[in-house]
């Protein structure tokens, strides 16, 4: 290559554009003052913006505008402001009172066990279920599990699957007619339990409005009797009232929380004890056992 075809090249041509370069002076006063010189019309328009999905519009143009940090975020109604979750709180607690291993029953959510940075063992109560529906209910094979929710499917067939029995879903669909309103919602059957006894099968019973509410959909389908089969009877406030008052025939929950109480104000109420599963795990975990073996609920 020549020196003159050198001078005209692609790469002195660039280097001639950066030639000027650095020979304007940038003062401080045009970068950190700035900020606090007058707004710009742009800014000063910007409380007459259209605000939309908490994006600023200007009123004349589709173009989002950049929000000032005055600015305050306004949800709309029916948005929920971030809390803390309870599980990571309760958790946490746990953890800083000295605890390095947690053993628990059917947890609402298995998710919860993330919550914790110990081991979290977590039992089930279903083979206690399943003795009590082999052993106590007559001719179960005809019986039908129903699962109150769609939320419980998956633990309603595991039992239904296990036992070989028919299955069958109460379908809950919410439709409230105010933002507030979120007790509204109506009931609806999937399957056959017309003469039939049906076993209703869930993890937690509070104010037991789902299982009252699930067996007299069941009754009004024909059913015959109605089995309420619940790991953990809550049963707080008028819950033994609705009991008592609804189409159950019986209750069976376990003693994972104290039902001593609530045996004496309803005689449908029918405990089954789970202490053998707790004394078994904490014998294995003492020993350095494993834990597998009570986890074959099946």
């Amino acid at each position: 290559m020549q020196l003159d075809d050198w001078n005209s090249s692609p790469t002195t041509t660039h280097n001639a554009r950066f030639a000027n370069y650095g020979k304007h002076t940038v003062n401080r006063s045009d970068t950190m003052d700035s900020t606090k010189s007058e707004p710009s019309t742009r800014q000063r328009n910007i409380s007459s913006a259209s605000m939309t999905n908490g994006t600023a519009h200007d009123n004349d143009s589709s173009t989002p505008c950049v929000l000032s940090k005055d600015t305050s975020f306004q949800p709309r109604p029916g948005y929920k402001q971030w809390v803390a979750q309870a599980g990571k709180l309760v958790a946490d607690l746990i953890t800083c009172a000295g605890a390095d291993h947690v053993i628990t029953m059917e947890l609402h959510d298995p998710q919860y066990q993330g919550f914790f940075d110990i081991p979290v063992d977590n039992l089930y109560g279903r083979s206690t279920l399943k003795n009590f529906i082999q052993n106590s209910i007559p001719n179960y094979g005809q019986a039908v599990i129903v699962s109150p929710d769609a939320g419980g499917a998956k633990r309603a067939s595991s039992i239904a699957d296990g036992l070989g029995m028919p299955f069958a879903l109460i379908h809950k669909e919410r439709r409230p007619t105010k933002i507030t309103d979120r007790q509204n919602s109506t009931m609806m059957l999937v399957g056959d339990v017309a003469n039939r006894t049906c076993i209703v099968v869930d993890d937690l019973a509070d104010t037991s409005n789902t299982i009252t509410r699930a067996a007299k959909l069941l009754k009004k389908e024909g059913a015959k009797t109605v089995y309420a089969l619940i790991t953990h009877g809550v049963l707080s406030g008028d819950a033994i009232e609705k009991i008592n008052a609804s189409h159950l025939d019986k209750v069976v929950v376990t003693n994972s929380v104290p039902q001593e109480e609530h045996q004496k104000r309803c005689p449908k109420l029918v405990v089954l004890d789970v202490g053998h599963l707790f004394a078994e795990a904490i014998r294995r975990v003492h020993h350095g056992e494993s834990l597998s073996v009570l986890f074959q609920y099946d």
